[in-house]
Order: structure tokens, then C-alpha cells, then sequence
């Protein structure tokens, strides 16, 4: 039995974001193992980077998530200028610059692929911290 799960999104405004966690949420719960996920982290992961799409990106962004092995891995691409993949210690006085980092320290290892330049875009990847539910063995 295939137990690959597909949901991805294509949006433009930052009014989508908590929309997108939202559904996130949703699609993950469907199979999600509660006792061992983080499903709160994981939306918390989908919102920083979608944030980060529109906030630093340009429209439109997408949204993706492929959930055929554990664990599922969200995909979020712009078409902004790109960044490089660094993650400079952010200003104690500032309210931003922690976007990234607080995904790594929720999800792991982050790959970030992004060329500096006009309209390069950025593409995330990261794995999320959620594990399918033990489905019955068939008889």
C-alpha cells in the first residue's frame, strides 16, 4: 500500500498565512501520530517560512508538503530576490531575524537554496516534527 500524502498551495498576500498553517494543520492531523508529534511546532514552522516568503519574497509563493516517508517534508519557494543561506545572530534590539532560526530549533537541519540576484527566489526545505500513525498490520 502507497501511503504517500501530497498537499501543496500557491498564494500571493500575506493575509493567506495563518490560512495556510490552518490547512496545514488539518492535512497533518489526518495521519499524525499525536503522541509522537509536534503539531503545534510544525504550524509554527509552516508560518515563519510563509512569512518569511511574502515578507522577503515576491509573489506569488508556494507551498508544499510530501508526506511519503516519515517524517513529511514542507517545501516553501518565492520568487523574491534570494538571500543567502546564512544565519547571522540577530539584533537583540530588533524583532526580526529569527525566523530561521527558530525553525532549526524546532525542525532540525534547514536547506536553503537561494542565489542572490533579482528574482532568484528562495526555496526551504525542511522536515517536519511529525510521525504517521502505526496503521493495523493486515492479517
Amino acid at each position: 500500500m502507497d501511503d504517500s500524502r501530497y498537499w501543496s498551495y500557491v498564494g500571493a498576500r500575506a493575509e493567506e498565512t495563518s490560512g495556510v498553517r490552518r490547512e496545514v494543520r488539518t492535512f497533518l492531523e489526518t495521519e499524525a501520530d499525536a503522541k509522537r508529534s509536534d503539531l503545534d511546532a510544525a504550524e509554527l514552522v509552516v508560518g515563519e517560512l510563509v512569512a518569511n516568503a511574502v515578507r522577503h519574497g515576491a509573489p506569488p509563493f508556494g507551498v508544499c508538503i510530501d508526506w511519503h516517508d516519515d517524517p513529511p517534508i514542507l517545501c516553501v519557494v518565492d520568487r523574491g530576490p534570494g538571500m543567502r543561506p546564512l544565519y547571522p545572530a540577530p539584533d537583540p534590539e530588533s524583532e526580526r531575524g529569527r525566523g530561521l532560526l527558530l525553525v532549526r530549533a524546532l525542525a532540525g537541519d534547514v536547506v536553503v537554496d537561494a542565489a542572490d540576484g533579482e528574482r532568484n527566489g528562495t526555496r526551504v526545505v525542511v522536515a517536519l516534527p511529525v510521525h504517521r500513525r502505526e496503521r493495523p498490520r493486515a492479517a
